[in-house]
């Protein structure tokens, strides 16, 4: 039986039907000092980011911390608000559980120069839910990018801090042009609920099998 995110914008997501929790990364950007610090309500979105990874291990999925800082002397044009590698800013201020992966990107994209595609799909993703901070330049970019390759995306709006209310919005909006470009719109709650839903479906099919 399809099992969809409820109020998923602007299509019902994923759109084959197809959650399972076993297949599925969250992959969270930005969770560094730097970009931590500077959006507000910055703690209530890691806290409930860190609880829906923490649902997402315990099923089996997977979870992506990505790590975005120019390298210190190949990139003087990223200078600025963009960390360097190996700085205090550049620092995670969670730390990763055991089977958690860590991906290091150059840039806001957190696909240029990392391993970030291929990490996904070397462990089957078949659909990625993002949040992060700085969200309107780490989250939208990296969608965008995941999007290009052919993943099935959802990010969540409420997973999501930017730096600036109405830019953030503004990417999100851009998000859903043209019945869904760049991928999908939705929420941590709703994501949870449908695969507490896959799960129990899982279950049933697996339980009516063994007795036949």
């Amino acid at each position: 039986m399809p099992t969809f995110v409820e109020a998923t914008v602007p299509y019902p997501w994923p759109y084959d039907g197809e959650l399972d929790v076993r297949t599925l990364a969250v992959v969270i950007c930005g969770a560094q000092r730097r970009f931590v610090d500077a959006c507000d309500g910055a703690a209530g979105v890691l806290a409930a980011l860190d609880e829906l990874a923490a649902s997402v291990r315990g099923g089996g999925g997977r979870v992506v911390w990505v790590r975005h800082g120019r390298r210190a002397v190949s990139q003087p044009g990223a200078a600025g608000f963009l960390p360097e590698r190996g700085d205090q800013g550049w620092d995670l201020v969670t730390a990763p559980a055991v089977g958690d992966v860590v991906v290091d990107s150059a840039g806001w994209d957190g696909c240029f120069a990392s391993d970030l595609d291929h990490t996904l799909r070397a462990a089957g993703i078949h659909a990625i839910a993002l949040g992060g901070f700085a969200s309107e330049l780490t989250v939208d970019s990296t969608v965008r990018t995941l999007n290009d390759c052919g993943h099935e995306c959802l990010v969540l709006t409420d997973g999501c801090a930017p730096l600036d209310a109405d830019l953030g919005a503004r990417a999100h909006c851009s998000l859903t042009m043209s019945g869904g470009i760049f991928g999908a719109l939705g929420t941590m709650d709703h994501l949870g609920a449908a695969l507490e839903r896959a799960s129990t479906d899982h279950h049933a099919d697996n339980h009516a099998r063994s007795t036949t």
